[in-house]
């Protein structure tokens, strides 16, 4: 017959059915659940305990080590599986892992309390543990090989994106110098407007190089065709443009370069190769020593190549820009070189000293084969 609602016999056999008991009433090493004190004290007594007892008496450390591993990866792989990376309840993810009646339990482990196997997981790494006033938090960190790569590549995906939004201001910053310069040649373009004193203070003023030099007063000129005045005026823009843009740009012809970009791809990254051309005063097409690739790159993209000492670079900014020196002594400690210029240049046997690295480069040779 059914046993009375609320009775002893009922309740024993609704907890039976639910595999959920007293923890002080288990045995770990024999895996075996009691009902009540009394069948925990017969269980005690019995030979397979006791023989298990010994076995546990033989190498308790070793034991309580396993059973520590066993609990912690499954209480891991339960956070993993059930809650990802979310930050969740400590207590929640315990009494999901407990439900399961063939679990270890944690006093067979070396940890005391749920807290102590937290502070624990934070210590390891493996979680991001926070306490607050419902208690402690924890959230799993994957660093599985998969979730590492994808992490590489959204990494790798947002310098992309910040490498293209710097170029764009830089190609922006370079249209609107660029636009400036052509306004002021179109107003040269007209004789009536070049015989006016206000515009030539006006394009005095913001043409640096000319600023200190001598304009003469236009009223008093007598009056040139206007294809002269045109093509002086086109002199004077092309050799201000010329002097305004080669102030941040170092890039030249005939001279090795370095990639420095990994986004160009990792077959180009710091590899070496030779500017075949100029498509701008800030880009250049530069065509690969190891697969003869030709690229179109920035000069924010590369760096100057220093060669041994001996051999011949050219001289990239300064005075001497242009010219070609052979390096006499490379000091390490103070990043710069010693050169001496080629008898051939305008400056033939002048010694410079204390140039720094990114004023040279190396001359590109093409005796043996020469770029197309």
């Amino acid at each position: 017959p059914k046993h009375e609602a609320g009775s002893i016999k009922a309740s024993a056999i609704r907890q039976k059915a639910k595999g959920l008991q007293k923890l002080k009433w288990y045995c770990e090493a024999c895996q075996k659940q009691c009902r009540d004190e009394n069948g925990f004290k017969c269980h005690q007594t019995s030979e397979s305990h006791l023989r298990a007892m010994r076995i546990f008496a033989e190498n308790p450390e070793k034991a309580v080590e396993e059973y520590s591993k066993e609990f912690e990866a499954s209480f891991l792989a339960l956070l993993s599986q059930r809650f990802g990376t979310k930050r969740v309840e400590a207590n929640i993810v315990y009494n999901e892992y407990i439900s399961d009646r063939f679990h270890v339990h944690m006093n067979a482990t070396k940890w005391e309390t749920l807290t102590a196997f937290v502070k624990f997981l934070g210590k390891s790494g493996q979680c991001l543990v926070d306490e607050s006033e419902r208690g402690w938090f924890i959230q799993w960190i994957d660093r599985s090989p998969e979730a590492l790569k994808r992490r590489a590549q959204e990494e790798a995906k947002r310098k992309r994106h910040t490498d293209d939004e710097e170029r764009a201001r830089r190609d922006l910053q370079k249209r609107v110098r660029l636009a400036t310069l052509s306004d002021i040649v179109a107003t040269c373009e007209h004789p009536s407007e070049m015989c006016n004193t206000s515009r030539v203070s006006t394009l005095n003023i913001r043409q640096k190089p000319i600023q200190n030099k001598a304009i003469p007063n236009l009223q008093e000129m007598p009056l040139l065709p206007f294809a002269t005045i045109n093509s002086k005026a086109n002199i004077l823009h092309t050799k201000n443009q010329q002097e305004d843009e080669q102030g941040d740009s170092w890039l030249r012809a005939a001279i090795v370069v370095k990639v420095i970009a990994k986004n160009i791809g990792p077959e180009y990254y710091k590899k070496k190769g030779t500017i075949i051309s100029l498509v701008s005063p800030f880009v250049a097409v530069v065509q690969m020593n190891d697969s003869g690739d030709q690229l179109q790159l920035d000069q924010d993209d590369l760096e100057s190549v220093i060669p041994a000492v001996g051999k011949t670079v050219t001289i990239l900014r300064g005075p001497y820009r242009g010219q070609l020196a052979v390096i006499r002594k490379v000091d390490l400690d103070s990043f710069s070189i010693r050169l001496t210029l080629l008898p051939d240049q305008p400056d033939a046997g002048l010694e410079l000293d204390a140039v720094e690295y990114d004023h040279v480069s190396k001359t590109a040779s093409f005796s043996s084969s020469s770029p197309s």
